[in-house]
């Protein structure tokens, strides 16, 4: 028997043995004492601390006396608390130590610190037990937090872009007559909501000094938190405005709805929109620039995606407004080039990971196929777009040849994103 709860069958068998006990303590003495003090120490040894103080302690006078014997309440000691040999070792210490008190006060006192210690246990217990059920629903709504700002990111945006295309098809095709906002509306709507998930997330940077939020902004995912981490929460707030201010100024720009100051000139009329895509560009440039060193990354990034998009962007400007003789292969010229060395970057990445993961190693191999899925979704169908676009400006291909591969590779990506975020969520 090593714990207090033990040794109830032999406890039993012992009450049983001494059922008779009670009937001979009603003749006397006397039939207590017809077997030697030696065989009831035995007997009582095998019960319990409350059976010997409650029960057998009460068959008689005689009874008491031999459930008071130091021996057995030593013996109930080392069973009740000596779980190991250093547990036994300090027990006999420290009744060495207080030899002058009774073993079974001795006894008492043990019990009722075990008691103590019990509540305690249990209480820390209980406590980490909520701690453990508030962390696991910190990381549910971490987990659904992300998907939101990611996942259920992704799927919108690429049923906006795929609902506006469709727009501007039978808008130039069909001739369908509703007005650019009706064409843009998809994307306007996919803006509304990465503001207000924009929103949410700056609301959790603000928050982040309090103990329940700093765990949310540091497993945060998503653009907002990388924008407002490599630049500041001011700019990345005006970057944010001024690139969802673009289509909206775009569709007004088409439609006429501008002031009649910028009307008048042709080259005031596109403006507005391409001067939010440069206020954007310039303050995400300046911001990672002022929050950043001047790393390898920094200007590889810096001159293979920010130049070439605001270089295009100045060209198309110029060609649409001022520079009409202006070619279209200059115009798309930075833009098919970073297109190209980064397909030729990605796919030397793919040779590689897969040479490597062919040498043994797993990882490579999943990284290659990650790789080899993202240049074919994404690079490839950009480069061929970027084409396609190019001889239909120029006249070579008519306005279907445009629009039923590029809506064929957006609604590819939607169903991508559409099982990436259902995942995502049941997973939450």
């Amino acid at each position: 028997r090593g714990s207090l709860g033990s040794g109830s069958c032999v406890a039993r068998r012992a009450s049983s043995s001494a059922g008779d006990a009670p009937a001979m303590a009603s003749h006397g003495l006397g039939n207590l004492g017809r077997l030697p003090d030696e065989c009831w120490v035995r007997i009582f040894a095998h019960l319990e601390a409350y059976e010997l103080s409650a029960s057998a302690s009460t068959l008689c006078s005689g009874a008491l006396t031999l459930a008071t014997h130091p021996q057995l309440w030593v013996s109930l000691l080392h069973l009740d608390f000596c779980a190991s040999l250093p547990q036994r070792a300090m027990l006999q210490a420290w009744m060495l130590l207080h030899d002058q008190l009774h073993p079974r006060q001795l006894y008492i006192y043990k019990r009722r610190e075990h008691s103590l210690d019990m509540d305690v246990a249990r209480v820390e217990l209980q406590q980490r037990g909520e701690q453990a059920r508030e962390h696991e629903r910190k990381q549910r709504r971490l987990r659904i937090l992300n998907a939101v700002l990611a996942r259920v990111t992704h799927l919108l945006l690429c049923v906006a872009g795929l609902g506006s295309s469709v727009a501007l098809w039978l808008k130039l095709v069909e001739d369908v007559k509703c007005s650019f906002y009706v064409v843009f509306a998809p994307l306007m709507a996919f803006e509304v909501f990465f503001l207000a998930s924009s929103a949410g997330a700056f609301a959790i940077y603000c928050l982040r000094g309090l103990s329940n939020w700093t765990f949310y902004w540091n497993r945060l995912r998503g653009a907002v938190r990388w924008l407002i981490t490599y630049t500041s929460p001011f700019e990345g707030a005006l970057v944010l405005v001024s690139a969802c201010a673009v289509v909206p100024l775009t569709a007004c720009a088409l439609e006429g709805d501008l002031p009649e100051l910028l009307l008048r000139d042709a080259r005031l009329r596109l403006a507005p929109p391409f001067g939010a895509v440069w206020l954007a560009a310039l303050l995400l440039a300046c911001g990672l620039l002022r929050r950043r060193s001047f790393s390898a990354s920094c200007v590889g990034s810096f001159a293979l995606l920010w130049c070439p998009l605001v270089s295009t962007s100045i060209l198309l400007y110029m060609k649409l407004s001022a520079v009409a003789k202006l070619p279209y292969y200059v115009v798309f010229a930075p833009t098919l080039g970073m297109t190209s060395l980064l397909l030729v970057f990605v796919g030397f990445l793919v040779v590689a990971s897969f040479w490597l993961g062919y040498r043994g190693n797993r990882d490579w191999i999943e990284y290659a196929t990650f790789t080899l899925l993202t240049l074919v979704t994404l690079l490839l169908p950009l480069l061929l777009l970027q084409m396609a676009l190019l001889a239909r400006l120029t006249g070579r291909i008519s306005n279907n040849a445009l629009f039923v591969p590029l809506t064929l590779w957006l609604g590819c990506l939607t169903v991508c994103a559409a099982c990436h975020a259902c995942a995502s969520l049941a997973g939450g």
